[in-house]
């Protein structure tokens, strides 16, 4: 699990509770709004509101002055210094705050890519793998109990070698499609499948998985958790900044 990997077995608990009262769609757009909601507050509560609205004003009366200034470009120079000046002042006031403000939208990211990203094909169907290098072939395995209702769908990768036997044998609880070596980002977001052992021959496994849809209508990339949740979140953001005067 990864730094942003902790907040996740609440964001499923809340996912299983509106799951009982509406659609995957519809929660998708709820949880834009949690988002939006969430790291709006976040950025109101810790960025200096005044000394932004501050700043602001000064780099308002900077550029008229520069706008009303009408001799050559060189005596321009101290109108445009002041303009840059306060500029990165305001890049430099605001940049922590939206940086720790855009955390709890990461961390929904993190999670629903693997919650609303993919979905297992239903057997006896199986999903294209691709083993890097590409020496060491492997295999979609479909879960021997997968007529057993009572038992969850657990479909699995083989790897094989050289010689077409069994290197390693992958198990999938959930729909990722990447299973590769531990990396230094997995420090931030982890592989909720696990990883490969290090002394393994190969490097990563794809898998071509379905992705799942949310819309109707469009490019794939329209239809996707992504474009849906994102865009909520967008339009909510700037709803709240306009509404209530957030600099």
């Amino acid at each position: 699990m990864g730094v942003l990997d902790i907040p996740a077995p609440l964001f499923a608990w809340l996912d299983e509770r509106m799951g009982q009262l509406v659609s995957p769609g519809v929660r998708l757009v709820l949880w834009g709004v949690i988002g939006a909601a969430v790291s709006m507050g976040l950025y109101w509560l810790i960025s200096p509101q005044e000394r932004i609205k501050r700043n602001a004003a000064k780099s308002i009366e900077a550029r008229r002055a520069l706008d009303a200034y009408e001799g050559d470009f060189a005596g321009a120079w101290p109108q445009i210094r002041e303009m840059l000046r306060l500029s990165f002042k305001q890049i430099g006031i605001v940049i922590l705050p939206v940086v720790i403000a855009s955390l709890p939208v990461l961390c929904l990211l993190v999670w629903m890519s693997t919650v609303y990203g993919y979905y297992f094909p239903n057997p006896p169907s199986s999903a294209e793998v691709h083993s890097f290098p590409k020496q060491h072939r492997a295999r979609w395995m479909n879960d021997d109990n997968a007529n057993d209702a009572s038992r969850p769908l657990v479909p699995r990768i083989e790897v094989l070698d050289d010689r077409g036997h069994t290197a390693n044998i992958i198990p999938l609880p959930l729909p990722v499609p990447t299973v590769h070596k531990y990396q230094w980002w997995n420090v931030l977001f982890g592989n909720p499948v696990g990883y490969l052992p290090d002394n393994a021959k190969i490097d990563r496994v794809e898998i071509d998985l379905p992705e799942q849809e949310f819309l109707s209508f469009g490019p794939s990339w329209l239809r996707s958790w992504e474009f849906l949740f994102l865009s909520v979140v967008l339009i909510v953001s700037i709803a709240i900044k306009v509404t209530f005067r957030i600099k």
